[in-house]
């Protein structure tokens, strides 16, 4: 049996195709370096996320909270438009464009794009 190659730590890897792809794990999904493969139908645990670097677990950090500020804006924006809506809902001649953007102090672009959405 006569061997081809390259053998020993100078020899490249093996594995991988014929066509360049990557080999793919038997769930279909493409194989991952050094990821267990957990037998067919056991759900995924969502993998350990800390860090020793202190700089990344503060981006971390900032991340969570910038994502808890934009819901907490959401929130907000959503009560805001409820209440222009209700405003111009109750009177028009009174609570025009320009009187809601200046009670809200922003535009009447703003207050126009409310009230249009809504519809």
């Amino acid at each position: 049996m006569a061997s081809r190659g390259l053998h020993g730590p100078d020899a490249p890897a093996g594995g991988g195709t014929d066509h360049g792809a990557a080999p793919r794990s038997a769930s279909g999904r493409p194989a991952t370096v050094g990821q267990a493969s957990a037998p067919p139908g056991t759900p995924l645990r969502p993998s350990p996320r800390g860090t020793s670097d202190p700089r990344a677990a503060r981006a971390r950090e900032l991340h969570r909270k910038a994502v808890e500020a934009d819901e907490v804006a959401a929130r907000y924006r959503a009560e805001r438009d409820r209440l222009v809506l209700q405003l111009r809902a109750e009177d028009t001649a009174r609570w025009s464009y320009s009187a809601i953007a200046d009670a809200l102090g922003c535009s009447r672009e703003l207050v126009a794009l409310i009230t249009r959405r809504s519809r």
